[in-house]
């Protein structure tokens, strides 16, 4: 839980109101039709079958917690809008995978869309590249390799089959942090190690910059957070967070109410405006609402509050509502986390948001010239002022940022151009 512009974002409907550019707004399930029909489908395109493709998205291997109606929803507009575009039908096979089958699609569109969804479900082990995520995609040439397509249909078919005969027989007892529930009594021990750590070590600050083309840069805001790889060292081997998904949340929930805390204690010491990362959880909870009573009234327009993509998008509504509430109260709003592939795909004006933070992405720089220009309209259609180039480790980041458009910058390339790396505490760079 990373090119160019999707194929699948040619065709333009009404924004759904999830910020998705699609035509509709229907949950997966009303999307797609059934499996039982895709054989029919397929013989009749069997007398052309040049140009079709089928490709199988196993959205089955994800976590149950990834399955929701919420999840689906966001799945199935993408790929609805795909089948717009290039003429074609999704289908719902009874383990819960989504076929589409579509004439005429590239295979730039395909892997784009693979990786939107990749990023979307991003801390998923099967969603992931690599090993374990390998096969989250397969696509098939219907006009060479049908017989193969069937075989891989039937293979899933046969496993759902297995999957249910047992799901009666008794399973094995999940071992500690496998059941999604969090372990109390290894939260007090975090929290405890935590404790005796010296945080004000762990801060830091990096500027956002604005750097047109032919002009002096100059500082927009500061971005305070937590080296939390630094965390995790002084945690020590105990606690493995990247293993214990549940702990690794609770540890970033209390570090959201640390954080909080910090700013009411130590705002005079930040001269320019502030930008903190915030989880949704924390957000929505009362230690948000006793912060935001104790902000300092000189504070009141200098906070920017940055809100992962993916985080964001697990709960929607409730970020759409409480978004409203915030800018309200003076606060800005930044998505942070967004990957390039999904700038032409996402509606971010429909989010309202102040400020997109794009991480760098090396393969930037192979972007020819179709995509580049794709990119520099969705740039221009989200705002030019409002896009951030984040993680910028190298000088090319800021040369391709610019071309597209972007005049924000931040990353450890940015502070060395500008020569304003800014560590709290006293502590080395992160």
């Amino acid at each position: 839980m990373a090119g160019g512009r999707s194929g699948a974002a040619g065709s333009r409907g009404a924004a759904a109101p999830f910020g998705v550019k699609s035509a509709s707004a229907t949950p997966l399930r009303s999307s797609v039709v059934s499996e039982d029909t895709l054989q029919s489908y397929l013989e009749q395109v069997a007398g052309g079958r040049a140009g079709y493709r089928a490709v199988i998205f196993r959205l089955s291997r994800l976590d149950r917690s990834h399955r929701r109606d919420k999840h689906m929803q966001i799945v199935g507009n993408m790929l609805q809008e795909v089948t717009q575009q290039y003429p074609g039908r999704l289908f719902a096979l009874q383990n819960g995978d989504v076929v589409m089958v579509c004439k005429g699609i590239t295979r730039k569109a395909i892997d784009e869309q693979t990786e939107l969804l990749r990023y979307l479900f991003n801390d998923d082990p099967a969603a992931r590249e690599g090993a374990e995520g390998a096969d989250f995609c397969a696509t098939f040439d219907l006009e060479r390799y049908q017989p193969q397509f069937l075989a891989a249909l039937e293979d899933i078919r046969e496993a759902e089959v297995k999957r249910r005969a047992e799901q009666a027989r008794p399973v094995r007892i999940a071992a500690a942090g496998e059941t999604g529930v969090l372990d109390s009594n290894r939260a007090s021990e975090l929290i405890e190690a935590v404790s005796r750590i010296d945080l004000s070590t762990m801060g830091r600050r990096q500027t956002v910059w604005e750097m047109a083309p032919g002009k002096p840069a100059q500082p927009r805001f500061d971005e305070f957070f937590f080296s939390i790889e630094r965390l995790r060292q002084a945690i020590g081997e105990n606690f493995d967070l990247a293993k214990d998904r549940q702990l690794f949340l609770y540890l970033m929930r209390w570090l959201d109410r640390y954080m909080l805390t910090t700013l009411v204690r130590d705002h005079a010491n930040f001269a320019r405006p502030l930008s903190v990362n915030i989880g949704m959880s924390t957000l929505l909870s009362q230690d948000f609402a006793t912060f935001d009573e104790q902000r300092p009234t000189d504070w009141r327009d200098r906070i920017i509050l940055e809100v992962q993509f993916s985080d964001l998008l697990s709960n929607l509504p409730a970020f759409l509502t409480a978004s409203e509430g915030l800018k309200r109260r003076g606060y800005k709003r930044c998505v942070d986390g967004v990957i390039h592939q999904a700038l032409p795909l996402v509606n971010f004006r429909r989010l309202d948001a102040d400020y997109v933070k794009v991480i760098w992405d090396d393969a930037l720089l192979q972007l020819d010239e179709v995509s580049l220009r794709d990119l520099c309209e969705a740039v221009a259609a989200c705002g030019k002022g409002r896009i951030i180039m984040a993680r910028c480790g190298r000088r090319e980041a800021i040369r391709v940022g610019q071309a597209m458009g972007i005049q924000l910058f931040q990353g450890w390339q940015v502070d060395q151009a500008n020569q304003t790396a800014v560590p709290v505490g006293g502590a080395g760079p992160a």
